[in-house]
């Protein structure tokens, strides 16, 4: 395995916390770009800021916070005439054209994304592509689900399931956007950082693959689920502002045919037990901590 390099904003993040060559700096810098770029041969790209629940309360500022310092590295890379592969993590939940046949989405599949969130990433999947057909770099762009297997912050927006434990372990309300009976497709973690090292070495100039399980879970099975595993109730707390949650789509399940096909890759980990896997550690972790 080669050298790992990291671009950061934050200066109390240091090389020592996360044990590889940390580069401080900022994507909306031109220069730290090309400081950043220089000598990759593989980008993974996780650089996004809002979620799709508040993205539509800024437009402008989000297109600056998520467009531009992607085309900034595009730009850097373009003079660096490294030609990388690049991992661009795009999304599987607010891309597709929502359908009644409730049939899961092929990579194929029309999009018309329903938040600014959506539409930035169906637009940093065209640029990518552009730099694709003229020989600046190669891309895979991950959809995923939703995404669990760590705990979140309490108070994030995305991200149910690590949001959704880390309220109830500490016995308080889970709040919720949008409708108990929306569904989405959870992918583990761990699945994901096994697709990641398999589109490392890519196939084709660009392509676009799904991430998911291909089986949906509404809000309610989820916390249902929850409840079952940490064996204490679930108090909800219905998000009050009508902007949140007004735009998200009520069913988004993945069809993973082509990352089967292409790169041999089926999701290992199941719901229930990644679940359950979560809430073990967090008590387990806790309890060494109360005997330090």
């Amino acid at each position: 395995m080669g050298s790992v390099r990291v671009l950061v904003r934050s200066l109390t993040i240091g090389a020592e916390e996360i044990g590889t060559d940390v580069v401080h700096g900022d994507l909306l810098s031109p220069k730290d770009c090309e400081r950043f770029a220089s000598g990759l041969d593989v980008i993974v790209y996780l650089a996004h800021c809002n979620v799709p629940v508040n993205s539509d309360l800024d437009q402008s500022h989000d297109a600056l916070l998520n467009l531009v310092p992607l085309l900034n590295l595009l730009q850097a890379i373009q003079v660096l005439k490294t030609r990388p592969h690049v991992i661009y993590f795009s999304s599987g939940g607010a891309m597709y054209r929502g359908s009644q046949h409730r049939i899961p989405f092929r990579e194929t599949d029309p999009c018309e994304p329903t938040s600014s969130y959506g539409i930035q990433k169906l637009a940093a999947e065209h640029y990518l592509r552009l730099a694709a057909e003229k020989g600046h770099l190669t891309c895979t762009a991950l959809r995923p689900g939703n995404a669990y297997g760590t705990l979140l912050p309490q108070q994030r927006m995305q991200g149910l399931i690590g949001v959704a434990i880390n309220n109830v372990l500490h016995q308080k309300p889970v709040r919720i956007f949008g409708s108990m009976d929306n569904v989405r497709d959870y992918v583990h973690l761990d699945d994901i950082c096994d697709i990641t090292e398999k589109v490392a070495r890519p196939k084709e100039p660009f392509t676009i693959l799904n991430v998911g399980s291909g089986r949906g879970y509404s809000v309610r099975e989820v916390l249902k689920t929850i409840e079952d595993c940490i064996g204490s109730p679930v108090k909800i707390e219905m998000a009050q502002d009508p902007q949140f949650g007004r735009w998200l789509t009520d069913w988004a399940v993945l069809d993973m045919t082509k990352a089967k096909r292409d790169f041999d890759w089926t999701p290992k980990v199941n719901f229930d037990a990644g679940i359950r896997a979560m809430v073990t550690r967090w008590r387990a972790e806790t309890h060494q901590t109360v005997q330090a």
